[in-house]
C-alpha cells in the first residue's frame, strides 16, 4: 500500500461528515421553515457538499487495494479465511449500530419498521449504502484477483459497462437513450444503486494495487491533464446541483479522475497528513455513528437554540467538531470497558 493512502482514508471520512452536516442541515431547515440561506451561503455549502462525491469512492478503492496486497500469496481457501475475517469487523458493527439508528428514528421522528423493513433496510444499506457493495466486493475479490492480474482492462471495462448499464436502467435518458422496462430484471436487487454509482472503484483498486508498478508512472506522466479534468468536472457537477448547467454525468467523472490521481500525490503534499491519518484510523467508526451524532445535535439546535441555523456555516463547522469530538470520546470509553482488540467488534 502507499504511503499517501491512510491520509486519505482520513480525507474521505473528514468529506463524508461534511457532506452529512451540510445536507442534514438543508433538509432541517427546509422541513420546520427554518431561516433561508442567503445565495452566497447556498452557493458555497453546496460546492462543499459535492466534495463528498469522491468520499465513498476513496473507501472503495482502497479497500480494493487492501485485498489486493492481502491476497496476493494466498491460494483460494486462505483467501476467503482472510475475507471472512475482514467481513467479521465490517458486518458485526453495521447491524449494531444500524439498529442503533432505527431506535433513534423511533424515539425522534417517530418513524417505525417491522422486522420485514428492517432486514430489507439492512440488505440494502440503510442507512450506511455502500456497506452492502463492499460486502458483496469482498466475497467476490478472490474470484476477481486472478482476472484483476491477467486480464485487468476486460475486468475494468466489463464492470465499467455494467456501471453504465445500471445508469441507464435507473435513470432513463440520462445516457441519451432509454431502455426497456423488462432490463431493470439485468441489474441486481439491493446493489442497482450502489453498482450505478460506484461499481468500478474496487476493482480499480484490485488493478492499481496488483499492477502498481506499471500504473504508477503512466498515471505520473498524466497527472496534470487528469488534475485539470478532474476541477472540470467537479465544477459541472456544483453547477449541475445548483440547477446552472445540465451535467449529470460529472458526478460519475469526477470520482473516476480523483481516485487515479491519488497513487500519484507524495504523502509530504498533503496538508495536514498526519492529523488525516490519525482520522483516517477511526474512519469506518466515524462512518457508522456520524449521523446519529448529527441527528441529535441538529433536533437539540432546532428545539433549544433554532437562530443558530441563521448562521449556517458556523452550525455546519460546529456540527463537523461535535462529531469527531463525541466520536472520539466514544470510541475511548468503549476502549476502556472492552479493551483495544475488542473495540473493533463496536467500531470496526
Amino acid at each position: 500500500m502507499s504511503r499517501q493512502f491512510p491520509a486519505f482514508r482520513g480525507l474521505a471520512i473528514l468529506l463524508v461528515v461534511v457532506n452529512h452536516a451540510v445536507t442534514l442541515s438543508l433538509e432541517t431547515i427546509a422541513q420546520h421553515s427554518l431561516a433561508v440561506p442567503q445565495p452566497a451561503f447556498r452557493f458555497s455549502l453546496v460546492a462543499l457538499r459535492t466534495l463528498g462525491i469522491i468520499a465513498v469512492p476513496i473507501f472503495l478503492f482502497l479497500s480494493g487495494g487492501y485485498l489486493a496486497y492481502a491476497l496476493q500469496a494466498s491460494n483460494p481457501g486462505h483467501a476467503y479465511r482472510t475475507v471472512g475475517l475482514g467481513l467479521r469487523f465490517i458486518l458485526v458493527p453495521y447491524l449494531l449500530w444500524s439498529l442503533i439508528f432505527y431506535v433513534l428514528l423511533a424515539l425522534l421522528y417517530d418513524a417505525r419498521f417491522t422486522f420485514p423493513e428492517v432486514i430489507k433496510n439492512l440488505l440494502v444499506g440503510y442507512p450506511f449504502n455502500f456497506i452492502p457493495l463492499l460486502v458483496f466486493f469482498y466475497l467476490l475479490a478472490p474470484l476477481l484477483l486472478p482476472v484483476a492480474r491477467r486480464l485487468p482492462w476486460l475486468l475494468l471495462g466489463g464492470i465499467a459497462a455494467y456501471q453504465l448499464f445500471s445508469v441507464a436502467v435507473l435513470q432513463p435518458g440520462e445516457l441519451g437513450f432509454t431502455l426497456p422496462e423488462w432490463t431493470i430484471r439485468l441489474t441486481l436487487p439491493g446493489l442497482r444503486l450502489t453498482l450505478a454509482l460506484w461499481g468500478i472503484y474496487f476493482p480499480l483498486g484490485l488493478v492499481c494495487g496488483i499492477h502498481a508498478e506499471s500504473l504508477t508512472p503512466r498515471l505520473k506522466a498524466l497527472r496534470a491533464p487528469l488534475l485539470a479534468a478532474a476541477i472540470a468536472a467537479y465544477g459541472a457537477a456544483v453547477l449541475h446541483e445548483l440547477s446552472l448547467l445540465y451535467s449529470p454525468l460529472a458526478e460519475l467523472i469526477c470520482p473516476v479522475l480523483a481516485v487515479l490521481l491519488m497513487p500519484v500525490i507524495a504523502r509530504e503534499s498533503i496538508p495536514f497528513a498526519r492529523n488525516l491519518e490519525r482520522l483516517g484510523i477511526r474512519a469506518y467508526g466515524i462512518y457508522l455513528t456520524n449521523l446519529i451524532l448529527l441527528s441529535l445535535a441538529l433536533e437539540s439546535a432546532r428545539r433549544w437554540v433554532p437562530g443558530l441555523f441563521i448562521y449556517l456555516w458556523l452550525l455546519v463547522l460546529l456540527l463537523i467538531a461535535w462529531v469527531l469530538a463525541a466520536q472520539a470520546g466514544m470510541q475511548m470509553a468503549v476502549r476502556k470497558v472492552l479493551g483495544r482488540s475488542r473495540q473493533r467488534w463496536v467500531f470496526g
